[in-house]
């Protein structure tokens, strides 16, 4: 994808840095490497099947990568108030302050100073979504289909990391398998000289 106005390598490790998600991370939840992730990283421009590829992995959309300066805005271009549309979705669940101020890790004085807030840092953004069961994006997008569907990329991503990670430990034990059965050979073939030997001088 060609973009004269950013550099979308740069943009994205900058989505990433901001996100708290380590390249390392990054290159495994897309089933790639080290080495490829900085290639991407490095790239001026982007085809837009990896562009949208990234982006479903790290839970924003591709207009939300294009515009993106640390806090997101609406897909109409309008600003939320992060502090009132968090107020109102404690409202729409009908949560408990007292409980969602422990969820998110915080008194209930610090958060009533965050409903005043107009935008969330994206630490604060994270930790008020993650406190209210949903993603990022469904919180800076009210009535759209990220919000009702409430994506579970979250738990996506540990289950990526935990099926990886098996299967790195599948992948030692067949080599220790087959290392063992070598092993095993060897002690046969050599066992089987012996016994030879012992034939021979009996």
């Amino acid at each position: 994808m060609q973009s004269s106005l950013i550099h979308m390598g740069q943009r994205l490790k900058q989505i990433l840095k901001q996100k708290k998600i380590k390249i390392i991370d990054f290159a495994k939840m897309a089933g790639f490497t080290n080495q490829i992730a900085h290639y991407h990283l490095r790239n001026g421009d982007m085809k837009r099947v990896n562009l949208e590829r990234f982006c479903e992995i790290i839970g924003i959309t591709p207009d939300e990568f294009i515009r993106w300066n640390g806090t997101m805005q609406l897909a109409n271009g309008k600003s939320i108030h992060h502090g009132n549309r968090l107020q109102h979705l404690i409202a729409e669940k009908g949560l408990n302050k007292s409980k969602l101020a422990e969820r998110l890790n915080m008194s209930r004085r610090t958060m009533y100073n965050v409903f005043e807030k107009e935008t969330f840092s994206p630490d604060e953004l994270d930790r008020v979504a993650r406190g209210l069961d949903m993603t990022p994006e469904a919180f800076l997008n009210p009535g759209t289909t990220q919000e009702t569907r409430q994506t579970d990329s979250e738990e996506m991503m540990v289950l990526r990391e935990k099926y990886y990670k098996i299967l790195e430990e599948h992948n030692q034990l067949l080599k220790n398998y087959t290392a063992l059965k070598d092993d095993v050979l060897k002690m046969k073939k050599e066992l089987a000289t012996l016994r030879k030997g012992k034939a021979k001088r009996g």
